[in-house]
């Protein structure tokens, strides 16, 4: 199966590599040449005026499952892998349910908090998840033959083996049900050439003058409430924030950052400049990222198939 990042922005992700990106370098030039780079970086098509939410997705997320087909495909494969398991005999129970989708997308927080209203309750911290109608009660675990079945071995130290194994008159696939499953679906997952893409174009953002041209108009609102960091993600991960739950501290200054980035319009030209370094990115890979979106055509229709929908 493909891998995926979450399906907003990973908050640390985001963080650790801006500073890594960030860590000794001092500020590009603001005319719009990412640092380092022989040639100016993208122009954008426009800079929105983004304030509580970042309402538009970034392009890549044409090319990346959205978290509900995330959650159309692990239904699918669930399905099969019980129907497989039936087909030996077994009356197979996943070993948890597939949630619901939450309706989050990879833009939501990719830059930071920005409603100054749920900052002043969460501080920086993720409001915290719709609680889940997953069942808890206790299933009985696999016999011997149905883990050669699910997995393709006996081997209990193994994922999964080559199958091949006649039990109740079937002979197991490679991979077990598990592997079988998979293979109808199409190992599906995100492309490599999609994530690169995502955490490409966030990377270059970061190094790029006009980004912290307005980082630095950011700084000087958080020094004039008496908060001093150089650019937001010092804000947020602040060590002083690594309690289990927000301070009335880290509220306050989580909400003066939502505030400043408001007031300068920090996610609308940081949107902007992500944005046109992801479609250069884009148009440089059209071929692939073209099989990319076929790929998931596909393999959304054959979960419809599965599913009945």
């Amino acid at each position: 199966m493909g891998t995926s990042l979450s399906r907003t922005f990973p908050v640390a992700l985001a963080a650790s590599l801006a500073a890594a990106l960030l860590a000794g370098c001092g500020s590009p030039p603001e005319g719009g040449t990412a640092k380092g780079a022989d040639v100016p970086a993208p122009a954008p098509a426009g800079i929105p005026k983004i304030t509580t939410a970042v309402i538009d997705p970034v392009p890549v997320e044409a090319y990346l499952l959205t978290e509900a087909q995330w959650t159309t495909l692990g239904k699918a494969e669930s399905a099969l892998r019980v129907r497989c398991m039936e087909r030996f005999g077994f009356a197979y129970e996943e070993p948890l349910p597939v949630g619901e989708s939450s309706g989050q997308t990879i833009s939501q927080y990719r830059y930071g908090k920005l409603d100054p209203a749920k900052t002043a309750v969460h501080g920086y911290r993720m409001p915290p998840a719709p609680s889940s109608s997953s069942s808890e009660e206790v299933r009985k675990k696999p016999t011997a033959a149905e883990r050669v079945v699910l997995s393709g071995t006996a081997d209990l130290t193994a994922k999964s083996g080559k199958g091949g194994q006649k039990i109740n008159g079937e002979t197991v696939p490679d991979g077990g049900c598990v592997g079988e499953a998979q293979r109808k679906l199409g190992d599906y997952g995100d492309a490599q050439v999609a994530n690169d893409v995502n955490l490409g174009s966030f990377g270059k953002s970061l190094q790029d003058g006009r980004v912290h041209a307005v980082f630095a108009k950011w700084s000087r609102c958080m020094a004039e409430s008496g908060y001093h960091y150089e650019n937001p993600m010092d804000a947020s991960e602040d060590e002083k924030w690594r309690g289990e739950t927000a301070s009335a501290e880290e509220k306050t200054v989580a909400t003066a950052d939502a505030h400043c980035k408001i007031k300068n319009n920090v996610a609308g030209v940081w949107y902007a400049v992500d944005v046109a370094y992801q479609k250069q990115a884009i148009e440089e890979h059209a071929e692939e990222l073209d099989q990319v979106r076929k790929a998931i055509a596909g393999q959304l229709k054959t979960a419809a198939d599965v599913l009945g929908d």
